[in-house]
């Protein structure tokens, strides 16, 4: 109830931008997602600016559009959480990333294929923002799918299941591109 309070008071400020550190660390599981949804639904509806510090990468892809990721007080790599999480630039990053459960976390956006074009045998429409294991129990593990993939009712790409399923392994980018960044 107290981080409740605490989110309340600091919305009341009516600042531009929050920074809230570490807000949700010292609760118990299922309080902490109920907080970091309630969080969600408020920065949608007042479109706050929020500078949300987590050593939680879970908790970092859950409510980031933006994230920097830190080591020893430096910028390792910076974007959109998808992003991120598909194309590491850093074997620190790597590392960081390695034990993300992908499938709970990546959105139909990141894997599809951008297309407008009409598709044959399509399985059924889904989200873009719709995560990639909600896609999985809807095709029922058939990796043969199609899914046309929609927002705000029009068409915005396609999802081949097997694209999802290679969006699953983590796969490392070669030496050299290490060496450039």
């Amino acid at each position: 109830m107290q981080q409740r309070v605490g989110i309340a008071r600091a919305l009341t400020s009516n600042s531009d931008i929050m920074l809230m550190d570490e807000a949700f660390s010292a609760l118990d599981p299922l309080i902490r997602t109920d907080m970091q949804d309630l969080l969600l639904e408020l920065q949608q509806e007042l479109q706050k600016t929020i500078v949300f510090i987590t050593h939680d990468l879970d908790e970092a892809l859950k409510l980031a559009d933006h994230l920097v990721i830190l080591n020893e007080g430096y910028i390792v790599q910076q974007g959109e959480p998808q992003d991120i999480l598909l194309h590491p630039n850093d074997p620190y990053i790597m590392d960081f990333v390695r034990d993300i459960n992908r499938a709970r976390v990546l959105r139909v956006r990141s894997v599809m294929e951008k297309t407008t074009q009409p598709v044959d045998d399509i399985s059924g429409d889904i989200d873009g923002d719709d995560t990639l294991e909600s896609v999985i129990a809807l095709s029922e593990g058939n990796t043969q799918r199609v899914y046309r993939v929609v927002q705000n009712g029009e068409q915005v790409g396609i999802l081949h299941m097997k694209d999802l399923v290679r969006a699953l392994v983590p796969t490392d980018p070669p030496e050299k591109d290490f060496q450039a960044a």
